[in-house]
């Protein structure tokens, strides 16, 4: 389904000629070499344009835009090979810049950054191979394309450097080595060699002629949906993150144990050429833009776009999915805010954009292979509703009801301290992304992960502390939808006689009893050091903290302690007297939705007309 809707995606791109023509491709130029007519250089010229854009803190900033030029599409580049129509410096020139070791009269060594040719005769040559041939076979030829020609004959770096007629070019830019280059004739720069008739006539020959030599295997593509010539090779998908440099696969077949009907490697796959130029050139389009992509937590790839492509619409979706802010859409706070009201409150979000149709592909580097871990296809509507239900889900208390929880601020609360730097399990990532997207139940992963982070994180604790009860409480409904004795509530709720969750309850007044009679001057309390054996095995750890408890009591003022203990009082009762010997996973997370219930009720001043709460209990 991805590859398919790849495929269709192209299709739109071209209709709408944000693609280049077949057989082409664009590529960023920052500088340009004029050429005399005897094919010596006569000039360089910056080529940028400066344009002015706006950065996350609202100011702008002025920076350098390339040219985007077309060029003839070839293979990905590596260290044994060069473009048709150099545009690298180092191909064009023989030049590059390197760390030169050198000796004093000491005898002490040192290096200095110089330009040099001593490490870049190859691909010089290379480049020579390559274009020398071509421009030769062009029949009729322009005064640039034999300027050209004569450059790539008589171009000596070395004695260009000798004669010092080097410097001049280098003298124009930082690092010469670092601009991408394009060629034109002096007095004529508004034609540019790549884009001569005559070039591009000689181009399209020699495809021709690459198709008529190259075996063909007719056979039927189900993506197409027709027969067609099937894919021996698969389009490379560059800048990958994580990927190898030289290009990644989608699709590929390395072992022969993998071939099947006397089919090898690729054509296992029965794609079509066709197909698999489409679905490459869309993926790599989509890499390359920062609109259609967003990297989380260092592993994961997100693709996604607008099957009619839809800048407002796209914006929006990276806004509600990933937490960034669009000043024209609004904050992601405030989109995610008014879709979870809408929903509380039985309101439908009246959005023209929310029908865009929309995908979303989650994407991996494995070795010299790309991993598709999920596919989504649906309106942007429903991704908003998933979204507000997921909002909704988090919610705990009152008090983070107004403030929606961006997708990165849950990937960090699940994080050990340990992990900021390889970040998550890349599983926990892709199940709670699926969920999200598709209104799933929550991978218990993640309940595990955020128990975990609950009893053992005390440097973040406060920080995420919403964050993590609150994913809790979700994964556990989740689980639990449409079973209502089962749910938890997004408050405290004094109905909910579940010994898990009234132990979790009873642990919150016993820890705010500790503090309480410590005047909050304590640097460790209960939760510290009895909370998850209070969670895993209550019944064991709560002898201990009844007794605890008496004596917190007794050393807090005289008027607030009946009102503990009537609280703990009203708990016991619903336990009956009897405390759990040992919780399940299910039963720890009761517990701790229990203590955080309590805790916020607790801290949260009681309404004047309830006097028979807490608040007394409260005042520090």
């Amino acid at each position: 389904m991805f590859i398919k809707k790849l495929v269709e995606y192209y299709d739109v791109l071209m209709k709408r000629g944000l693609l280049a023509p077949e057989g082409y491709t664009n590529r960023e130029i920052t500088a340009l070499i004029e050429l005399n007519e005897d094919g010596t250089v006569n000039d360089i010229k910056d080529c940028r344009q400066n344009i002015m854009i706006k950065m996350k803190n609202g100011k702008e900033k002025e920076v350098q835009k390339p040219l985007i030029l077309l060029y003839p599409a070839q293979p990905d580049a590596n260290n044994s090979f060069s473009y048709l129509i150099e545009h690298r410096p180092e191909n064009i020139f023989g030049i590059t810049k390197a760390k030169i070791k050198h000796t004093d009269e000491s005898g002490k060594s040192y290096t200095t950054e110089e330009y040099t040719t001593a490490k870049c005769e190859k691909k010089h040559r290379l480049f020579l191979e390559k274009n020398l041939p071509f421009f030769e076979a062009i029949e009729t030829k322009s005064k640039l394309t034999k300027a050209f020609i004569r450059f790539m004959k008589s171009w000596n770096a070395e004695k260009m450097f000798e004669i010092g007629e080097i410097q001049k070019m280098l003298d124009v830019f930082k690092d010469f080595t670092k601009e991408k280059y394009a060629f034109y004739l002096a007095g004529e720069p508004e034609i540019l060699l790549q884009e001569q008739p005559e070039v591009k006539a000689q181009w399209e020959k020699q495809l021709e002629q690459q198709e008529n030599n190259q075996e063909e295997i007719i056979a039927y593509c189900p993506i197409l949906n027709k027969k067609a010539p099937i894919a021996r090779l698969h389009k490379k998908i560059m800048k990958f993150p994580g990927g190898q440099a030289s290009g990644m696969l989608l699709v590929s077949y390395n072992n022969e144990s993998e071939n099947s009907y006397g089919k090898e490697k690729s054509y296992n796959s029965n794609i079509s050429e066709e197909a698999v130029e489409k679905y490459g050139t869309a993926l790599n389009y989509l890499i390359s833009s920062e609109t259609h992509k967003f990297i989380l937590d260092k592993k994961i790839l997100l693709v996604f776009w607008a099957e009619e492509p839809d800048e407002e619409s796209e914006k929006l979706a990276r806004a509600m999915l990933f937490g960034e802010n669009n000043d024209q859409l609004g904050t992601s706070d405030m989109l995610l805010n008014e879709l979870a009201k809408g929903l509380q409150n039985g309101v439908n979000i009246d959005n023209s954009k929310l029908n865009t149709k929309f995908c979303i592909a989650g994407l991996s580097a494995n070795s010299s292979r790309i991993c598709q871990r999920f596919f989504y296809e649906g309106t942007l509507g429903h991704i908003a509703e998933n979204i507000a239900k997921h909002q909704a889900m988090l919610y705990m208390t009152k008090r983070n009801k107004e403030k929606p929880v961006a997708l990165y601020e849950i990937i960090n609360a699940l994080k050990k301290p340990n992990e900021e730097k390889k970040g998550n399990d890349a599983d926990i990532l892709y199940g709670l992304l699926n969920s999200i997207i598709n209104g799933l139940p929550y991978p218990r992963k993640i309940m595990s992960k955020a128990l975990d982070r609950i009893v053992h994180d005390r440097k973040t604790a406060k920080d995420y502390e919403n964050i993590r009860f609150g994913l809790v409480q979700a994964c556990y409904n989740s689980q639990h939808k449409n079973k209502d004795k089962d749910e938890l509530t997004m408050s405290l709720d004094k109905n909910n006689l579940d010994p898990a969750y009234l132990c979790g309850r009873l642990f919150a007044c016993y820890e705010l009893a500790q503090k309480n009679a410590n005047n909050n001057k304590l640097n460790r309390t209960i939760k510290d050091s009895s909370f998850t054996m209070a969670m895993k095995y209550p019944a064991r750890k709560f002898a201990k903290l009844n007794i605890l408890f008496n004596h917190y009591v007794s050393r807090i003022e005289e008027k607030y302690r009946k009102r503990y203990y009537n609280l703990v009082e009203e708990i016991m009762d619903g336990l009956e007297g009897t405390i759990p010997e040992h919780l399940n996973e299910n039963g720890q997370a009761k517990f701790v939705v229990g203590y955080y219930h309590q805790k916020q009720a607790l801290y949260t001043p009681s309404d004047k007309n309830n006097d028979n709460e807490t608040k007394g209990a409260l005042e520090q």
